[in-house]
């Protein structure tokens, strides 16, 4: 609902005719759906853990350098599926790069997320590198994932975003 409804806007900001407006939607949303799938297959062939396993149980590990925190919880409550990699920040990205690749521009965005966690709040964006490295920091503070498991994310996001956009929804022939 987030995306879309920003995906929506860009309709306007962009002003977007129906052919173009569609082929956005498609785009962006199919990339979407092939980082998702990847992301998820992901999280089950790694399996890692998270940040408040990992803190609470470090005297688990291996690792006689580390040492646990058992009174350590996060900001939010921890998803109960494995950590890596990070299907929000995955998400997050496929859009961006998406938009950038489809509109060809990397600094003029014009993105507005509307947030889902405080009702009413939105964030602009212009800067397509702002939004990424927001919702990376952001899901590391929240207690949810490594840095590397949102960076990871973030490059399958591009890449996805990238092979899509280059091998399918291609403008054909010109309008008239």
């Amino acid at each position: 609902m987030q995306y879309n409804a920003a995906l929506r806007d860009q309709v306007t900001v962009r002003q977007l005719d129906i052919v173009d407006a569609a082929r956005m939607f498609a785009a962006i949303d199919m990339s979407v759906a092939d980082a998702e799938i990847t992301v998820w297959h992901a999280k089950y062939v790694y399996g890692f853990w998270r940040p408040i396993t990992a803190i609470n149980l470090a005297d688990t590990d291996g690792n006689p350098a580390t040492s646990p925190d058992p009174s350590w919880v996060p900001l939010a409550a921890t998803p109960n599926y494995p950590e890596y990699p990070s299907g929000y920040n995955a998400f997050n990205s496929t859009v961006t790069h998406g938009l950038e690749n489809l509109f060809q521009t990397t600094q003029h965005l014009q993105l507005t997320l509307i947030s889902t966690a405080v009702p009413g709040v939105q964030r602009f964006y212009d800067s397509g590198d702002a939004l990424l490295q927001d919702v990376v920091d952001a899901r590391v503070w929240l207690g949810y994932h490594f840095r590397t498991a949102d960076t990871a994310s973030r490059e399958i996001g591009r890449e996805v975003a990238a092979w899509t956009i280059d091998n399918y929804f291609q403008p054909v022939g010109e309008k008239g």
